[in-house]
């Protein structure tokens, strides 16, 4: 950790620190104790802009279009720059504000998982030697259009290994894109060992070391990052360029070829680990939000469309390994990585997006 923060770092540490420290007691609670409703998100909200400063709310304050919108991304801020407002300058006061209303967004894992993957990114400062900002306190929040009963609105969240992209009003329910990552994959803080990813990267080891007996659910070529994640473009000698959502609205395969093995393939206790699977993603955002999704996502006409694909080692324990779900809404995936700070050791990418309800399906071309 490092020791040097500032007091308004501090505001913050002391809040997301206490929250962590109880992640383990509420493993399996994420849908049933995060309500997500949108009054209480919107009340949420409006408190907390009332106690911002005017150049304050003008960070926070995006208009819901899709230049902002799409302007999420899991790279460091000094490689893609965020326009929000960032969680590290809030005081105390405003930092418990901020908080309040991530509480009212997400599920009691879902705000634990944002504590620890912010707390990774702390065990990481000793080891920027770039000065590309891995750091805690480098973490954004927006809000795009007008909190509302009843006009579409969005709330960001996110920084480096976290894009919670919540759409409120929308034609459809809106949780997705959802980009979690870590590293590292395992840490000690504080005397507390951490492993932010252990419920997606568990569920989808299983699944895939379950699927593996079928030919047809090993996919084809090598995967070296999430399939749809942000559009990056890497220049020889120079820092990567891009880095955003500029690939929406993103093409996804079609037909049976090299999407994994049919859902209707598998014995029902490997069914069981796809809906493992699929709530270890949505369990994160309250269930007033993700609750339509899961009915839509494990309807008997979806799942009559869905595939199970993997690649590389099935315990992940390998670069390049791989896990995804695809049916006719859902797109989940996992990816394990070679790490950036300790190129020895490895770190894990994970998406969840929903081919017609991404942004609520307000965002257009």
């Amino acid at each position: 950790m490092n020791r040097h923060r500032g007091t308004l770092g501090l505001a913050w540490l002391v809040l997301w620190v206490s929250a962590a420290a109880h992640a383990d007691t509420v493993e399996k609670q994420c849908i049933a104790t995060g309500s997500g409703d949108n009054r209480a998100i919107v009340a949420a909200a409006d408190a907390f802009r009332g106690q911002l400063s005017d150049a304050e709310r003008g960070k926070l304050d995006r208009p819901f279009a899709r230049a902002s919108a799409i302007h999420w991304s899991n790279l460091p801020v000094a490689v893609v720059p965020r326009d929000a407002l960032r969680l590290g300058d809030l005081d105390a006061a405003k930092s418990a504000s901020a908080r309040a209303l991530l509480a009212a967004a997400l599920s009691a894992c879902g705000l634990a998982l944002f504590d620890e993957i912010r707390l990774a990114d702390d065990a990481l400062i000793p080891l920027d030697t770039r000065n590309i900002g891995w750091d805690a306190r480098n973490y954004f929040l927006s809000i795009l259009g007008t909190p509302s009963l009843k006009t579409p609105w969005m709330l960001q969240v996110g920084g480096h290994h976290l894009a919670y992209n919540l759409t409120f009003n929308g034609r459809l329910p809106g949780a997705t894109p959802l980009f979690l990552g870590t590293e590292p994959i395992r840490f000690t803080a504080q005397g507390k060992s951490y492993e932010p990813l252990k419920a997606q990267s568990g569920a989808m080891s299983k699944l895939a070391t379950a699927v593996a007996r079928y030919g047809e659910a090993k996919l084809s070529g090598t995967f070296t990052d999430v399939v749809k994640g942000v559009v990056v473009e890497f220049v020889p000698g120079k820092p990567p360029v891009g880095g955003t959502d500029t690939g929406y609205p993103h093409q996804y395969p079609e037909g049976d070829k090299d999407r994994g093995v049919h859902y209707s393939r598998l014995k029902p206790a490997e069914q069981a680990l796809v809906s493992d699977a699929i709530a270890s993603y949505t369990g994160l955002p309250g269930e007033a939000i993700t609750h339509d999704l899961v009915a839509a996502y494990l309807s008997p006409e979806a799942l009559a469309g869905t595939f199970i694909g993997y690649a590389g080692a099935t315990d992940l324990g390998q670069e390049g390994s791989y896990v995804r779900i695809d049916g006719p809404r859902i797109w989940m995936e996992l990816i394990v990585q070679r790490a950036i700070a300790t190129p020895t050791e490895l770190h894990y990418h994970a998406l969840w997006r929903d081919k017609l309800a991404d942004y609520g399906g307000e965002i257009g071309k």
